[in-house]
């Protein structure tokens, strides 16, 4: 059973995209000090193996991984951004989300039709 593009690149950009939060989540100073960043962080990266490895490999439980990484992938981004927000930041927090939120609506509308 051959891999459809769309897949393969659902897949490595999954993998981007949680690279891109740990990076996030893992260079303020903060996190060094705050240990609940930490275990989100490593949560984040068995979550997304996983569904990597599901998408890769085309498993029959690849759509429900890749669901259960978008609400953790959801979670550690609002994590991330939260221990620094104040009073006039809460607006600015309003764009990841609505943005990622979208992307990963859109990739499991297509992984829903595609698996």
């Amino acid at each position: 059973m051959s891999r459809p593009i769309g897949v393969t690149v659902i897949t490595l950009l999954l993998l981007v995209s949680s690279g891109m939060t740990l990076v996030h989540a893992l260079t303020p100073p903060a996190a060094r000090r705050n240990h609940r960043l930490l275990i989100i962080a490593a949560i984040l990266t068995v979550v997304s193996l996983l569904a990597a490895e599901a998408l890769w490999t085309l498993r029959s439980h690849a759509f429900l991984l890749y669901m259960c990484w978008a609400v953790c992938a959801m979670y550690a981004t609002v994590a991330t951004r939260f221990p620094m927000t104040s009073a006039g930041h809460s607006i600015r927090l309003f764009t990841p989300i609505v943005c990622t939120s979208l992307a990963y609506a859109a990739a499991a509308i297509y992984l829903r039709r595609a698996l």
